[in-house]
């Protein structure tokens, strides 16, 4: 003997044996149908957790939940009603509605309530230019400002132009400054004479040349010697130090002349003699005498027996030239 097979199946009904049915068992036996069915409804009550004392329409209903077209009652999803028998447009999502969009969250083209980015109204509907970023505005500046190369407007920086997009040299090269310390500063080289590389200091290079020196002739160029010196403002064609050229030495102009041990010959254009070698023409009108207190008394100031030379009171510094 063995049991029914059972399938979780709602029978739509049960068979009612007949007069004339013959006597037939075994697993399709007409004998076993009704036996079946009832087997197959309980095994379907089992499965579907459905409690024993439910109805006969609410097994029906739930008989064909798997199946059914329809709700029992309609239920309203976003406002609209809905009873499974037809499609539904919900409003904000594919149709115009309170949000005021144009397709679902993905596709929208418009936010119902327009918000504000950086001070601008945006509803999505277009693109928006940001002041400070893509436009001008309050930081003036082309691209944000992580990636700004430029100033909107340029200034000016110890009267150099400056906008962001190359370095400047606020102190322009080739411009001397004296400093009261024994090192060049950063950004500055010695104005001693150095012969130095044109490419490392291209900038300097561009402005001197060669005009001090050419270094060795290919890779390097000298800077300017001050060291010891005076500096005079280049003549530049007035006509007071004529026949000087820019950067030049100049040596010390003799005033006048006392020579205790006796007399050389000379003149104020030419003593040479006299000031071993550190003289240099007389410029200017002569001087007609001189007061010497050791003979107190007055003498022509080119008699040939006294000279001195001027030098004012000074403190050294050191001489720096802007790379």
């Amino acid at each position: 003997m063995a049991n029914l097979k059972e399938t979780s199946f709602w029978e739509e009904g049960i068979y009612q044996w007949e007069t004339s049915d013959p006597v037939l068992g075994g697993e399709n036996g007409i004998d076993n149908v009704p036996t079946r069915q009832l087997a197959n409804r309980t095994k379907w009550l089992k499965d579907n957790k459905l409690d024993k004392s439910a109805t006969a329409a609410n097994a029906e209903l739930a008989k064909r939940a798997n199946t059914a077209d329809r709700l029992s009652a309609a239920r309203k999803v976003g406002g609209v009603a809905f009873d499974g028998s037809t499609d539904i447009d919900l409003p904000g999502v594919n149709k115009p509605g309170n949000q005021n969009t144009s397709g679902n969250a993905a596709t929208a083209s418009k936010l119902f309530k327009p918000c504000k980015i950086g001070g601008v109204v945006f509803d999505g509907t277009k693109d928006i230019d940001l002041p400070g970023v893509n436009v001008k505005g309050n930081q003036h500046t082309f691209g944000n400002a992580g990636s700004a190369f430029k100033l909107y407007n340029p200034r000016k920086i110890n009267g150099v132009p400056f906008d962001g997009t190359q370095d400047i040299n606020a102190t322009p090269a080739g411009a001397v400054m004296y400093f009261a310390t024994n090192v060049a500063p950063i950004g500055w080289l010695k104005a001693n004479g150095a012969a130095v590389s044109r490419t490392a200091y291209a900038g300097l290079f561009a402005v001197l040349g060669t005009y001090y020196g050419a270094g060795d002739g290919a890779t390097t160029f000298n800077l300017p010697d001050l060291r010891g010196e005076f500096i005079r403002a280049y003549d530049d064609g007035r006509g007071v130090d004529s026949g000087r050229s820019l950067g030049r030495w100049q040596v010390g102009t003799p005033i006048s002349h006392d020579d205790p041990v006796g007399a050389e010959h000379f003149d104020v254009v030419t003593m040479d003699y006299s000031v071993r070698k550190f003289g240099d023409p007389w410029i200017g009108d002569f001087p007609t005498t001189f007061y010497s207190e050791p003979f107190s008394y007055h003498r022509p100031a080119w008699s040939g027996n006294f000279f001195t030379m001027t030098r004012p009171r000074n403190i050294a510094l050191l001489a720096c030239i802007k790379i």
